[in-house]
């Protein structure tokens, strides 16, 4: 049995999905489908698609039968506990049931979990298709499993936590068989495929390499066995779109540009089909984009991450501010409107970065739209075991704690003014996301653009651009009075908009 856990709210980070990368909703997919392939039968239970509580997931699992139990652990922020609360009660029905954890929160933080919790037998780090798969042939062999003799996983021996050799990695992508979708899946997540692994990238916030190992570097799919993976489900898709989870769609170099160039020209046969793509600015040109908008590219999400070059030296990231203007100006004369990955606030921002921050977004409009505005005006770097980042700040003992499982590291800026903005506008801005969550209201994210959306949209902008100048001036202290002015100020402000807004409809 493979369980995509229930994922209960954060109240504090709902609208923040760093906790793992996208590429982990096909994790269960995927090893369900190499096990059917070793000859095993596998269920995937998504208690998370199906919106069931632990309790009813809890329920669900003891009416059925399976001999091991693997759990696509994900981070959920401050709830992470109610995860192992529940794992540690269904195991005490359960005994003998072999638990095993995989995904990116578990793989570096294998430590900490076993250490806490004795009830989880084993966790895999990193790729786990073939190491599950193993597992599952261990124990259906010997009814018992010899973790000590299986590459790439954690587990406990005499009272020790021990790791075997890290996994050799996946060679041919092409080799694994389709990740198996069910049709809510298909329903609610859509079709979704990962067409590549790894990063040609070294960034000091991103995890990606380091899940899959010392070494990694991007490997791709072939063309041809993502045409037949798209041919497969395009008929059982909602709508016809495709979006590709990948981390670095293109890839490297020229062989990448090549290979990419083949698979939109094997989409351009489908023509109702419609799909997005995550990639690094350096990456676009005229004539690839040109070739994804005639193939029918809709949605882009773009790695910029910051427009000061202090911030992207600091970053690792490899492109500098005119190499991400080039790339949202060329989306925006092809007419796509590029979704900005986007770090307002690093941990050693200052007000000189976050000012080359601000303009950039105003100068490219990346502010136009509140549903984006809202977002990147808060936006601070999430520091996450795996990363980097997350190493040197230890190193450098300026984590201020880390959460009990060692997986999310929690810092102050460097810089106070830096700090006061950063936590007034996660708070106007978190306050106003949640309004936009709300069907009936005239900011719903999902509307077209209304009066009041636009007009909340102004103020934000104004609002941040204001208390930047005057902390650039010291016209302000940035104390916790500057603060509650402000936050009011922005309340008022919104609902008088709001109010103002229903009025006018009636």
């Amino acid at each position: 049995m493979l369980l995509e856990p229930p994922r209960p709210p954060s109240s504090a980070h709902f609208n923040d999905v760093a906790n793992t990368p996208l590429s982990s909703c096909l994790l269960s997919g995927y090893i369900s489908a190499k096990l059917k392939s070793r000859g095993f039968h596998t269920e995937i239970y998504d208690a998370f698609l199906s919106r069931d509580s632990f309790r009813e997931c809890s329920k669900k699992l003891a009416t059925l039968r399976f001999d091991i139990l693997g759990v696509n652990a994900v981070y959920l922020w401050e709830k992470t506990d109610e995860l192992f609360l529940f794992l540690h009660n269904f195991t005490e029905n359960h005994k003998q049931l072999p638990v095993i954890l995989y995904g990116f929160f578990p793989t570096f933080s294998y430590r900490e979990i076993l250490q806490h919790y004795p009830f989880i037998d084993c966790i895999i780090r990193g790729e786990p298709e073939e190491t599950f798969a193993d597992i599952a042939a261990n124990h259906a062999q010997y009814g018992t499993i010899a973790f000590e003799k299986i590459p790439g996983i954690a587990f406990r021996k005499d009272g020790e936590i021990k790791t075997t050799a890290n996994r050799a990695l996946i060679a041919d992508l092409d080799a694994l068989p389709f990740p198996d979708r069910s049709e809510l899946f298909l329903k609610k997540i859509g079709g979704n495929i990962l067409a590549s692994r790894g990063c040609y990238g070294n960034c000091v916030f991103c995890c990606i390499n380091n899940f899959y190992g010392d070494g990694c570097c991007w490997r791709g799919r072939s063309p041809a066995n993502i045409a037949q993976e798209i041919d497969l489900i395009i008929s059982q898709l909602p709508e016809p779109y495709i979006y590709f989870v990948d981390a670095n769609f293109i890839g490297t170099g020229a062989a990448g540009r090549t290979r990419s160039a083949a698979i939109f020209e094997s989409i351009k046969n489908l023509p109702q089909l419609e799909f997005g793509i995550e990639c690094r600015c350096n990456d676009l040109d005229e004539k690839m984009v040109s070739l994804m908008v005639s193939a029918g590219l809709r949605h882009v999400f773009l790695g910029i991450e910051s427009a000061s070059p202090a911030s992207l030296k600091r970053m690792r990231k490899g492109i500098d501010r005119k190499k991400s203007e080039e790339a949202v100006k060329l989306l925006k004369s092809h007419g796509i409107e590029p979704n900005p990955g986007f770090i307002m606030f690093e941990p050693d921002s200052t007000l000189e970065d976050v000012r080359a921050n601000f303009e950039f977004l105003k100068a490219n409009r990346l502010l136009d739209v509140l549903s984006g505005t809202a977002n990147v005006l808060y936006h601070r770097e999430i520091v996450l075991r795996g990363t980097h980042h997350f190493k040197l700040l230890e190193e450098q003992q300026r984590l201020e704690f880390r959460d009990p499982l060692g997986y999310e590291g929690h810092y102050r800026f460097s810089h106070k003014p830096v700090q006061f903005l950063a936590d007034l506008m996660a708070q106007v801005c978190r306050d106003l996301l949640k309004l936009m969550q709300n069907r009936q209201s005239p900011l719903y994210w999902k509307k077209e653009q209304t009066r009041a959306s636009q007009r909340v949209n102004d103020f934000l902008v104004y609002m941040f651009g204001e208390v930047l100048s005057r902390l650039e001036l010291q016209e302000m202290r940035g104390d916790n009075d500057d603060r509650r002015t402000w936050e009011k100020r922005a309340s008022d402000v919104i609902e008088g908009l709001i109010v103002s807004e229903r009025v006018c409809q009636l």
